[in-house]
């Protein structure tokens, strides 16, 4: 699991809440792919619901950091909104590789997505991208949406 307490915090409250909701997203369709390895039958809707939400989840997360980055005027959102996307189109392949299939091979693959390649991106992005972006809006003024 990973523990969103250990992770960095920007400047701006609203993204680490965003931040926070993402790591226990995440941690939730862990725990139902532990469950599942003894019958994945017994959590394959759970897991769809789950990522369903993640994935919601985190184009809300983005959609609100996108908007702000707009209001402020915030030099690199090109670039950061540029990193948005290509994410959400890696997630998006892996939702839908365990949706159409919801085999054991799917599981292994998105328990692998959810526990190493999830995790890093969102934390590298965290400490890159967010802590800039997050430190420059709220230097001009932001706080809360």
């Amino acid at each position: 699991m990973t523990d969103f307490d250990c992770t960095p915090q920007v400047d701006l409250e609203f993204m680490n809440a965003e931040h926070r909701k993402a790591f226990d997203d995440a941690n939730q369709i862990k725990r139902l792919l532990e469950i599942g390895k003894t019958d994945l039958s017994l959590v394959e809707k759970r897991i769809d619901r789950c990522l369903d939400k993640l994935l919601a989840d985190t184009e809300n997360h983005f959609y609100l950091e996108e908007k702000y980055m707009e209001q402020y005027q915030f030099p690199a959102r090109e670039k950061h909104r540029l990193e948005h996307h290509q994410f959400l189109r890696a997630m998006n392949i892996e939702c839908r590789l365990w949706q159409s299939t919801h085999n054991l091979a799917a599981a292994e693959r998105l328990e692998r997505y959810i526990d190493k390649d999830f995790p890093q991106w969102l934390v590298n992005h965290i400490v890159t991208m967010d802590t800039v972006t997050a430190t420059y809006i709220a230097r001009h003024g932001g706080s809360a949406l």
